[in-house]
């Protein structure tokens, strides 16, 4: 356990690392890398469910114009 809420072994782990510190100097961590290369799916995901609701909203709207 952490002596001080300010002391978390985890980070102090992580900045260890070469290119964590070296990424560190242009204030880019981890988790932004990380949502970074997730935004792809993300997109994928917005354009699948924008294209569902279409699909859904011509049924709706061809079945009462019948």
């Amino acid at each position: 356990m952490a002596k001080t809420q300010s002391e978390c072994p985890v980070e102090k782990c992580c900045k260890e690392d070469i290119v964590t510190r070296t990424l560190g100097k242009f204030g880019i961590c981890r988790g932004m890398l990380i949502t970074l290369a997730l935004v792809p799916f993300a997109w994928e995901g917005v354009v699948w469910g924008a294209s569902a609701v279409k699909s859904l909203w011509d049924a709706a709207t061809s079945a009462v114009g019948s």
